[in-house]
């Protein structure tokens, strides 16, 4: 898995729609302080968004693009896909601004300051593969490589083609690339999350009892109940029930195709962000006919989860000689994943700047 074992370090940004406001808080407060000891910089989704921006060193960027563009409902209106059985999100409008609004990025500005010993990736998705892969983000394809990076399935219209192949959101197979860096041989990892993954691997993990997939359709119908609620007035428990069900009929047919981790050994969070399967789920519920097989989407929705699961295995027990600085809010962010209201977003950034501030004083291995 590892290449050679270097002395060089990597910043490492998970994404989280618009609870990016934490990273770019965190990372604005790095460019004020002129604290950029890193070789790699790797993003998914919006990770690689804030990641563009400090490697340009254009602060304010990624708040800009997160609170005036992704709050804006030409970005995304759930009822325009619910009522209308429209496309919910419009990346192309939003990322027209990332090419030549008022705050453009300065693509020419981060290649020269990558030089020809840094790289900074962002993590996509290949469609058929159902793998993560790595695009430098300062390249002739940097539009489409954000844009691929963002895109997620069932949400955005189309997947991204690059290079003849199809591309989406690099959050389905790695949503924080911390096993790209120790890849890579970046054995030194500051790793920007929105939740305190190592420490809730430490304090807050439980076993699942002995009908672990009874627990999950529990946790699923919970986490899905407030959006088809406030989406589908007129859905009932059946609907849930029938959700849950297509969801976990995937999970059994994956388990016995692919070699997973049980999942007792699993935390008590390795289904991290609800708000996004919720999202993915309600639009199955509306578009698709549930009692049609969907291996693909469920494919993709069950890979989310079971990567973030060993993701947090690896930041909790690093291999030998890796050192993790993890940078998480203090607190549960106020922002979700989408439809948040700019007053959360602003809080979560400004949250992310005293973290920021935090690390920068009481950083001493770096």
């Amino acid at each position: 898995m590892q290449g050679d074992c270097t002395g060089k370090y990597s910043l490492v940004v998970q994404g989280g729609g618009q609870k990016g406001a934490f990273a770019a808080g965190v990372l604005d407060t790095f460019i004020a302080a002129e604290y950029d000891p890193f070789s790699l910089y790797l993003g998914t989704s919006a990770g690689a968004l804030n990641v563009s921006s400090f490697v340009t060193k254009q602060p304010g960027l990624g708040l800009d693009f997160i609170l005036n563009y992704t709050t804006n409902n030409r970005f995304f209106d759930f009822n325009r896909l619910v009522n209308k059985k429209q496309v919910a999100m419009d990346l192309d409008w939003a990322f027209q601004f990332v090419h030549s609004g008022e705050f453009p990025l300065d693509i020419k500005r981060g290649a020269i300051n990558l030089g020809q010993e840094k790289q900074a990736l962002a993590c996509v998705t290949h469609v058929e593969e159902m793998k993560d892969y790595y695009y430098p983000i300062f390249s002739e394809h940097w539009y489409d490589v954000l844009r691929a990076t963002c895109a997620i399935p069932m949400l955005y219209h189309q997947e991204i083609e690059i290079d003849g192949a199809k591309w989406v959101d690099g959050g389905v197979t790695a949503t924080i690339p911390v096993h790209e860096a120790y890849r890579r041989g970046a054995c030194n990892m500051v790793v920007i999350t929105t939740e305190p993954i190592i420490e809730a691997k430490t304090t807050q993990s439980q076993a699942l009892s002995a009908e672990p997939l009874e627990k999950l359709k529990l946790e699923l119908a919970r986490g899905i109940e407030p959006y088809i609620n406030r989406f589908s007035p007129l859905a009932k428990n059946d609907r849930m029930k029938q959700l849950s069900d297509v969801f976990l009929t995937r999970v059994s047919q994956l388990k016995q195709q692919h070699q997973f981790p049980t999942l007792d050994s699993l935390p008590k969070n390795w289904l991290p962000d609800m708000d996004k399967l919720s999202e993915m789920l309600i639009h199955h519920s509306q578009r698709l006919n549930l009692k049609a097989h969907t291996p693909r989407s469920m494919e993709m929705l069950f890979s989310h989860y079971l990567n973030h699961s060993s993701i947090a295995e690896f930041m909790n027990q690093p291999p030998e000689g890796v050192n993790i600085w993890e940078i998480s809010p203090s607190r549960p962010l106020n922002s979700s994943g989408l439809m948040s209201h700019k007053d959360d977003i602003f809080g979560d950034y400004e949250i992310g700047v005293l973290a920021g501030k935090d690390f920068l004083s009481n950083r001493q291995d770096l």
